[in-house]
């Protein structure tokens, strides 16, 4: 599929690079010090989207998982291809694929309230994403929408809203512009699109303290015409000339997912995180574990600048985060070697480097249930592990044809010599995976023990992702002012 000959600079949000001026008249307007916003995962009884997971077996959820992972991987892949051909044709209205998570592919999401009516807020949950940029959510005025459960948002009768003028950002020349002010326009290589305007408004979110917090001047891509959606989604949408949404709308509940809410790093300063207070553009998260008592009624907390706060226990480690040069917006670190209990692999540094065709390099995503890893790596790590299990005398039983993990284990009555899975990052910063449930997966009725990290081939062209699950039970930062992740030792609990 060829990507879609639309663009504006302005409003890319996972790939082009863009600079914003800051507004003339808000020169002297103050950003938001911190914040904090629940993180509730999409299979959770808190959230939404979890009438999708109520009914289905361990095994079913799983497998969901998996396919989430792998999906999250390919986005991730076709997008930074996609990145790589734009690079080396120079052809600026070919666009980069952005990221995107739609129906079951969303791990996370956010709820937030948007703009002002008579002193309230009107509430949407968004798709909380550290691989693009731009915050959107479907407004009025347009002809074509996918379907959401809360109405469309009125951007008109919000005192807040503000579009932005064309003369106040540096890329919105006169094809990014419609009277005076600035639009966007995105093309998704699988079809859908999306255009609308620039704007700056008002968010509030429903903090940690059980307060309501307001951020004020907060720059928001307002979409006014979808197409091609609903099929991702799994939703009908509204096209121009339909009376009505097209048969059969879904039950009440089941759609409620309005827009994305993007965390990258890329350049420009549509991502959230980087539309913080000059000193405080960070964000930090703790996940709870999988086996977590409780963990089907949990979440957690998104916490914003000020409010991002590591240390006071275990020891905190650092290391560097990086951008790929074509395709920014991804946290890259520097992965050197992995370990199985105290076996190291023996990578090289060289296996994990970002290689000039666009391939290569680790990233962190806790858009990705699991970590994924390129097969010809894993295929090294999966055999350390199947040397530690044999001086146990455990072998791996026969791959069973539709098992979602390999290798998997019998594990005899007492055994608890569980290996830790070490991430050695660069400057002695080791990402130990230390509780069973981050390394492997356990089947209790059929006493499989199976190791949960996946190995794929097909549209991988990172090394590894280093997913949500390998991430619980430790308190994660990321500092855009410092180029860094620092990470220490936390039992991640409800509310953390």
């Amino acid at each position: 599929m060829s990507p879609k000959n639309v663009v504006s600079s302005s409003v890319n949000f996972v790939t082009t690079v863009v600079y914003i001026s800051i507004l003339l008249n808000l020169a002297t307007a103050v950003k938001p010090k911190g914040f904090s916003m629940k993180m509730i995962r999409s299979d959770s009884k808190e959230s939404p989207l979890y009438p999708r997971y109520a009914n289905l077996s361990e095994g079913e959820r799983f497998q969901r998982l998996v396919e989430q992972s792998k999906a999250r991987a390919r986005y991730l892949g076709s997008a930074r291809a996609a990145a790589y051909n734009k690079s080396s044709s120079m052809n600026p209205d070919i666009i980069r694929i952005p990221i995107k998570y739609m129906e079951d592919r969303s791990y996370y999401i956010g709820q937030v309230g948007i703009g002002n009516f008579s002193n309230q807020p009107q509430y949407y949950y968004l798709i909380i994403d550290t691989g693009s940029d731009l915050m959107w959510t479907q407004c009025h005025g347009g002809n074509n929408y996918f379907y959401q459960d809360p109405p469309v948002y009125d951007q008109g009768s919000s005192s807040t809203y503000d579009r932005i003028p064309c003369v106040h950002l540096d890329e919105c020349d006169s094809r990014h512009c419609e009277n005076g002010l600035c639009t966007y326009k995105e093309g998704y290589v699988s079809g859908p699109e999306t255009f609308g305007h620039l704007a700056y408004e008002t968010f509030t979110i429903n903090s940690n303290t059980g307060d309501r917090e307001s951020v004020a001047i907060i720059i928001m891509g307002c979409g006014i015409d979808q197409r091609n959606f609903g099929p991702l989604f799994g939703v009908p949408e509204k096209r121009d000339g339909d009376q009505d949404f097209p048969p059969p709308i879904p039950a009440p509940g089941t759609a409620p997912i309005a827009g994305i809410l993007g965390l990258g790093q890329d350049t420009s300063n549509f991502s959230l995180v980087l539309q913080l207070d000059v000193d405080n553009k960070k964000f930090e998260y703790c996940l709870q574990s999988y086996d977590l008592h409780g963990i089907a009624s949990s979440y957690t907390y998104l916490r914003f600048g000020s409010d991002a706060i590591i240390g006071g226990g275990p020891e905190v480690l650092k290391t560097p985060i990086i951008q790929d040069p074509n395709f920014k917006s991804p946290y890259h670190l520097i992965l050197e070697d992995i370990s199985v209990g105290n076996r190291r692999v023996r990578f090289q540094p060289s296996d994990f480097q970002i290689r000039a065709d666009g391939n290569g390099g680790t990233i962190i995503d806790s858009g990705a249930p699991f970590t994924i890893m390129r097969m010809r790596h894993f295929r090294r790590v999966k055999q350390v592990l199947l040397n530690y299990f044999a001086d146990f005398r455990i072998q791996p039983v026969d791959r069973e044809p539709g098992m979602l993990f390999d290798p998997c284990f019998r594990i005899p009555s007492g055994f608890n010599e569980y290996p830790e899975i070490t991430f050695h990052f660069q400057r002695g910063a080791d990402f130990v995976i230390k509780q069973r449930s981050g390394s492997f997966t356990y089947y209790k009725d059929e006493n499989l023990l199976c190791f949960a990290i996946i190995g794929l081939y097909s549209h991988l062209q990172y090394d590894v992702t280093l997913g949500a699950m390998q991430q619980a039970n430790k308190r994660i930062l990321y500092d855009l002012n410092e180029k860094a992740l620092s990470f220490t030792e936390e039992e991640c609990n409800f509310g953390s």
